[in-house]
Parts: C-alpha cells; structure tokens; sequence
C-alpha cells in the first residue's frame, strides 16, 4: 500500500460502510464511528505505528487459508461482511477525507486499486502485522509487512469492538 496517510489502516466493505461523521469530527469521534462500524462487521481498523511513522505497506492477501501460530509482531482477528464481492484496502486519508465530506467516498482514488474480489458472506480476518515501523525492525517473516487471510464462515462474531491497537482511547 503506496500512497497517503498509513497510521492507520482499513478493511471495507464500501457498500455497507457509511464513512460521514460531520465536517468537525473529532478523533475520539471517529475512533468511536469506527468502532460501531466494526461491530456491525462492515470495517476493520488497525493502527500500524504509536509514533506517527508513514511506511509504504506490502501486504500479501490470502482468501481460503487457515490462520496460524507463526511468529509476527502482533496479530489480530476480527470478523467483516462481504455484501458486493469485494472488500477494499484503505488508508487513513481515505477514511478521514470520506469522515468529513460526505462527497468523499470509500473508496477514494488512491486506495480504489487495493480491491480484493471475494464472493459475498462473512469472513474471518487474520491480519498479521510482520514490520514494526516504529523500531524498524521486522519479527517472524522479512518478505512481506503484513499478510491478511480471509476465510469464509457460517457466523459473524462481534470479536471488535475498537480499532485494533489503538493508543488512543
């Protein structure tokens, strides 16, 4: 992921998500718009450094793989819907910018190329995060920053409740 703004990063479902807050939010405000979002399965977000380090993301994207025990600096799991057979991987000026102005969608034109085409349902999410940006340092694999593995399920879990990560609440 090239581009933009990547404190934080975005998985959407750009149908469903309704990305306005108002033209004044505050973090704490969008933090919380993420966070009903996340519970009703239509975005997941992580926050990728504590010091405000942008970074160009690799990320390799695997659909149908188990998660597993590997050795990473963190890893999370949450659960989105897939409603239009695709999920987009956005940025944090991506999701600002459609916060503010209810002209700006999800997603904008930097981040329309990081589609990822799905057949509709829900997914579990393993997001592995391999790079640490803020010591510089890779943990487990050197290949890659992050690998996302989608896997098709019967049920949504209500696992995330908050942006993954975050040191702001």
């Amino acid at each position: 992921m090239k581009f933009g703004d990547t404190n934080f990063i975005g998985l959407v479902n750009a149908q469903e998500y309704k990305s306005f807050v108002n033209e004044d939010w505050e973090l704490v405000e969008l933090l919380n718009h993420f966070s009903i979002g996340m519970l009703n399965g239509n975005i997941l977000v992580y926050q990728m450094t504590n010091e405000g380090i942008e970074h160009s993301w690799n990320i390799d994207v695997e659909i149908g793989s188990e998660s597993t025990d590997e050795e990473c600096f963190r890893k999370a799991e949450g659960y989105i819907k897939v409603t239009n057979n695709k999920l987009y991987i956005v940025d944090y000026d991506c999701l600002t910018m459609s916060a503010q102005f209810e002209d700006n969608k999800v997603p904008d034109e930097n981040c329309e190329n990081n589609q990822i085409n799905l057949n509709n349902g829900t997914y579990k999410v393993s997001f592995y995060q391999y790079f640490n940006v803020d010591e510089n340092r890779f943990i487990g694999r050197t290949d890659i920053d992050i690998k996302i593995i989608l896997t098709l399920v019967s049920n949504f879990e209500k696992i995330a409740d908050k942006v993954f990560w975050c040191t702001f609440f």
